[in-house]
């Protein structure tokens, strides 16, 4: 009975999963199959979705969910407690490749007087040769996807259905529901005692909204061009998220 409950959003997803693998392999004339293709060549792409149940009054009564790699899914209650319900797997894979380049920049920067003294320009050189020198490690890391090491996503191939989080939340004193991309989780400053995570990001997204969220991660970012006092992979990241008020 259960999982009748969940099919509808689940098997739309799939089905799009299938749309994509034809539409590669229709469009790779060197390759006929999409398992031909190296996982990290292949288009792919995380989800977060919902499908609200309503009552007869209208009322929001409970919602289907489904997640695949970095899209995230939080619920408030009207205590204003959080609830996060996905976990990102990805997260934990670039972090792999971030503390790597973190050495390379203290290597580096135990190598200056004063990093005053260093241009913008030569910084932002610095991090992409740092970010080439991981770069093996993040396609191994790629490669990972729908296997037990790594995480889900939909790339078109059989196993991502097989990888593919879902299930049904009763919406109980739910007030707020947020779906968000990686490119709108906080940035931890360099040296911080104070890490930011996914559910500072939802509460900041839940008590000042999207807007003042992204304006914040961006004025980070464009204060930060080489990734150094707020370390990532790229200086920028997409940004999609939506909040939903019962």
């Amino acid at each position: 009975m259960e999982k009748e409950a969940f099919s509808p959003l689940r098997d739309k997803i799939i089905e799009g999963n299938t749309d994509l693998r034809e539409t590669t392999e229709s469009s790779n004339k060197e390759q006929h199959l999409l398992e031909q293709i190296p996982k990290h060549e292949r288009s792919s792409c995380g989800l977060a979705a919902i499908q609200i149940h309503k009552n007869e009054d209208g009322t929001a009564a409970s919602m289907d969910w489904a997640s695949a790699g970095d899209c995230m899914l939080f619920l408030q209650f009207k205590d204003q407690s959080i609830r996060q319900v996905t976990f990102d797997h990805i997260d934990r894979l670039d972090n792999e490749a971030i503390m790597l380049m973190q050495k390379e920049w203290d290597n580096y920067l135990n190598g200056i007087s004063t990093i005053e003294d260093v241009s913008i320009e030569e910084l932002k050189r610095k991090h992409q040769l740092f970010r080439k020198n991981v770069q093996e490690l993040l396609q191994a890391n790629r490669n990972k996807l729908n296997t037990p090491e790594g995480y889900g996503i939909i790339d078109g191939s059989h196993e991502a259905a097989d990888f593919l989080e879902y299930g049904h939340i009763p919406l109980i004193a739910v007030n707020k529901i947020l779906l968000l991309s990686d490119g709108l989780k906080l940035h931890s400053r360099r040296g911080s005692d104070q890490e930011e995570t996914w559910l500072t990001t939802a509460k900041m997204a839940f008590e000042k909204g999207l807007d003042e969220l992204e304006k914040y991660i961006l004025q980070l970012e464009e204060s930060d061009p080489a990734c150094l006092f707020y370390p990532r992979l790229k200086q920028h990241d997409d940004k999609s998220g939506i909040l939903i008020e019962l």
